[in-house]
């Protein structure tokens, strides 16, 4: 896992080339395996289009992102509920909900997962296309009695950005389509809904990673399989995001490696994590 803290505009300088040389060198890759690289860009500094150019990458805005936060992965018993728990928690954190109110949340997921045709004790129903962001809006908002509370904001906002397709047949998924560098432009919407974007996003990137496996071992070097860049990350850093720890705790042993860009060295250091430990272990 690599970590980059640096001053002023070398530091994305250095990033830039830093993912342009991973990917000009990829061939050096153990069995020459072609390596994903997910950006998440938070000022637009990843988007010109000498950038783009150089490393073919592909762009996407806030605006209908072609995978779904509630798609299932992997045969975790119980797996639907498991996912709904790690979206609520996620909701939780980037809007403050109560405990009530995540619970409230969780139980609707299920709810939309049922509606779907997908039941959590039986896992030959999870390949079903799993329910969108807009089947949860819509599910909330046909109850009988709708409170315009933090988990109404929370979700309204979500749905009505309409920042994850909701056509389950134009959705893939996120460990395919980082097949190359893909850069998800975060910049001109409100800090709150970045982080839940990222937040969401590596939830959905964990569970694929696990599914996924681990890659190959050639002597001394480990495939590697992924990248992940999120870049501003201080902010991000700062909410205490479960996805982000469990990817930098356990994401080498699958290949996959995280660059953490920020200007000062105490932003890896927040009240409840201290990320540097998952770098010098």
């Amino acid at each position: 896992t690599g970590i980059i803290g640096t001053m002023g505009t070398g530091k994305t300088q250095f990033t830039k080339s830093l993912i342009t040389q991973l990917m000009r060198h990829q061939v050096n890759n153990v069995d020459g395996a072609p390596i994903g690289i997910l950006i998440f860009d938070y000022k637009s500094d990843y988007v010109d289009d000498a950038f783009i150019n150089a490393t073919s990458a592909k762009k996407y805005k806030l605006f209908k992102l072609p995978y779904n936060p509630l798609s299932l992965y992997g045969d975790t018993p119980m797996l639907p509920i498991h996912t709904a728990a790690a979206f609520a928690e996620t909701m939780s954190v980037a809007f403050g909900l109560g405990n009530k109110q995540q619970l409230k949340l969780e139980n609707l997921i299920l709810q939309c997962y049922e509606t779907a045709g997908i039941y959590s004790e039986d896992i030959s129903t999870w390949g079903r296309p799993a329910p969108t962001i807009e089947d949860l809006w819509s599910s909330f908002i046909s109850q009988e009695k709708v409170e315009e509370d933090s988990l109404y904001a929370a979700l309204s906002k979500l749905a009505r950005f309409k920042i994850f397709e909701g056509d389950t047949d134009k959705v893939t998924s996120l460990y395919d389509l980082i097949d190359s560098v893909t850069v998800i432009e975060l910049s001109g919407y409100p800090e709150q809904i970045k982080n839940l974007v990222v937040a969401l996003t590596l939830d959905l990137f964990y569970a694929q990673m696990q599914k996924r496996g681990k890659p190959k071992i050639d002597g001394d070097y480990r495939q590697i399989t992924k990248m992940i860049l999120v870049d501003e990350a201080d902010n991000f850093m700062s909410q205490n995001f479960s996805s982000l720890r469990k990817i930098l705790k356990e994401g080498r042993e699958y290949g996959v490696g995280m660059i953490l860009s920020t200007q000062e060295i105490t932003h890896f250091q927040t009240g409840e994590n201290d990320y540097s430990n998952y770098v010098l272990t």
